[in-house]
């Protein structure tokens, strides 16, 4: 059954999609929009058919925010635009350091906070394992080689573990082969000493950390684009101006200064009507 607040914001959205329109954007609105939530590129946007009314409102207005940067800048789509443009004489060290604040606010992307918690848990592993070796082995450092364990992790298939989490080794009878995995360790290789096991536990997690941070890093990168900051400032009006006003107050004073100046173009009338 749907409920008069997904019948509200299902009115808005086909309101919001008819402005849109009215401006000659194309709006497709039965879609993957390419694996994510919204898409926009070259006069077309594209918003998710699997997510709810209420988020696709949010999506919209973001991809809407794009078309305008991309209006304002032209070059979006080569350099994900500059900050300088939207607001030109303005402290714009300041007015980034507020909008990755918005940014923070208003982000719904749960895999970022899960890819935090995840290299947070990795971390806290890694320590907790490295403590354990340094009990009998107090000289023991995790990010260096150890020799004495070296030496005998490499006469054993368990060497395989030290680069890789699961591996499939063939042996030299009549071409069979065994399976090991980082999670098996301790039932695979009773014959190493439990320190041991923890030495190779310590790559696998380092590894992880690795990927985690590298997944991470991407993000953060993408997050800092012109593009996004803005886009996902004015979706931050939508959602409650008040916070945004209060998270991010030099640039809400400027953004409504060059708003009444006509500096948005198209995104004026459409705040107007819908915010």
């Amino acid at each position: 059954m749907i409920t008069q607040d997904e019948k509200a914001y299902s009115q808005i959205f086909d309101e919001m999609v008819s402005f849109l329109r009215s401006l000659g954007i194309t709006v497709n609105t039965k879609t993957k929009a390419r694996g994510h939530q919204g898409f926009y590129l070259k006069n077309r946007i594209d918003i998710s058919a699997n997510i709810d009314y209420k988020r696709k409102i949010e999506v919209l207005i973001h991809e809407f925010t794009h078309y305008i940067h991309s209006k304002i800048d032209t070059d979006i789509h080569k350099t994900h635009g500059t900050l300088d443009k939207l607001f030109p004489n303005a402290d714009i060290k300041k007015i980034e350091e507020e909008l990755l604040k918005v940014t923070r606010f208003v982000d719904k992307n749960k895999g970022y906070s899960l890819l935090m918690q995840k290299r947070q848990d990795a971390c806290t592993e890694i320590k907790n394992l490295d403590k354990s070796i340094k009990e009998t082995y107090p000289d023991f450092k995790r990010s260096y080689p150890y020799p004495a364990f070296d030496k005998i992790v490499k006469k054993s298939d368990a060497k395989y573990l030290l680069k890789y989490d699961r591996v499939i080794v063939k042996t030299t009878f009549f071409g069979k082969t065994k399976e090991y995995s980082i999670k098996n360790i301790d039932e695979d290789f009773p014959e190493l000493s439990q320190e041991i096991r923890t030495y190779i536990k310590i790559k696998s997690g380092q590894r992880a950390l690795k990927r985690i941070s590298s997944r991470l890093n991407r993000l953060d990168a993408y997050y800092k684009r012109p593009t996004e900051l803005f886009a996902r400032f004015v979706e931050g009006l939508f959602i409650d101006t008040n916070k945004i006003s209060e998270i991010a107050p030099y640039t809400y004073l400027v953004f409504c200064k060059e708003l009444a100046c006509n500096r948005y173009l198209e995104l004026a009338d459409f705040i107007n009507k819908f915010f």
